[in-house]
């Protein structure tokens, strides 16, 4: 009598046998993990990418032009409002040697 199993209750490896590369494959598995992890963070301290995407945080504006009087649609919307209307949070100068606006809140 044999005491073979069946081909479908039979895996690729018989029960005493091991595979001998699947320790291996998982050192692999956690090699690639740990290398695009080093990759990622190299990239990421990246100074020239920091430099490329880099925001700025302020806008100098050299040239503009000058509004004397706010345009009459300006002035009728603030008319019609009323109360409810635009908040005047203070006055806009500008310095005459830099060009720079300065606004004086109240």
């Amino acid at each position: 009598m044999s005491t073979e199993r069946p081909p479908w209750e039979r895996g690729r490896f018989s029960d005493s046998d091991t595979d001998p590369l699947s320790g291996f494959a998982n050192i692999m598995d956690v090699m690639l993990v740990f290398a695009l992890g080093l990759l990622i963070t190299l990239i990421a301290q990246s100074q020239e990418l920091r430099r490329h995407f880099q925001l700025e945080t302020s806008v100098d504006v050299r040239q503009g032009r000058e509004l004397p009087d706010p345009p009459e649609a300006l002035r009728q919307q603030l008319q019609d409002a009323g109360p409810q209307g635009m908040e005047s949070l203070g006055q806009v100068y500008r310095d005459p040697d830099s060009g720079k606006l300065i606004l004086i809140a109240r």
